[in-house]
């Protein structure tokens, strides 16, 4: 049996920060945190859906070279808000929800996993998982060859109930 959780719907609030870092591209990793511009999660007896928008065209990288890089890939995919929606069943933590992250014209599917703090009534929901984007083209000077960019992403996202 799962553990025992809050049921509810609740609203994520605005501008925490999710950092997503690659797996060594090349000679380097890129790092950037992109804010939250909004997202919800309801939570039923059986089933937990999140949604979850990310403001890619307000995304800090951890260098400036990186910075370009990052902006200039996610200009070329026109993808200025990262869309992800996903759902799981209820059962021991950290829920595993399912679902697609789209972003301009790149759309993947997408795992993450979801922990509420406190499970009881939560506050905030750290969530964690891995993407990986095929059949991309990365806009940094030498890794031209590279088509393929997997992101590990994390992240602390306040909560308000509804």
């Amino acid at each position: 049996m799962g553990t025992p959780h809050a049921t509810g719907h609740w609203m994520i609030k605005p501008d925490a920060l999710v950092n997503m870092r690659t797996e060594r591209i090349g000679p380097t990793s890129l790092e950037v945190r992109a804010p939250v511009a909004g997202g919800e999660l309801t939570v039923s007896a059986k089933k937990v859906a999140l949604s979850l928008q990310l403001s890619l065209a307000r995304l800090k990288a951890s260098n400036f070279l990186m910075q370009g890089a990052a902006r200039a890939l996610v200009k070329r995919y026109d993808g200025d808000v990262l869309t992800f929606a996903a759902e799981g069943a209820v059962g021991e933590m950290p829920w595993k929800v399912s679902g697609q992250a789209k972003a301009g014209s790149v759309d993947v599917p997408m795992t993450i996993e979801a922990s509420p703090d406190p499970i009881g009534g939560p506050t905030s929901l750290r969530v964690g998982g891995t993407v990986t984007m095929n059949d991309i083209e990365i806009p940094i000077p030498g890794l031209s060859g590279i088509s393929s960019v997997t992101f590990d992403l994390t992240g602390l996202l306040d909560l308000i109930s509804r």
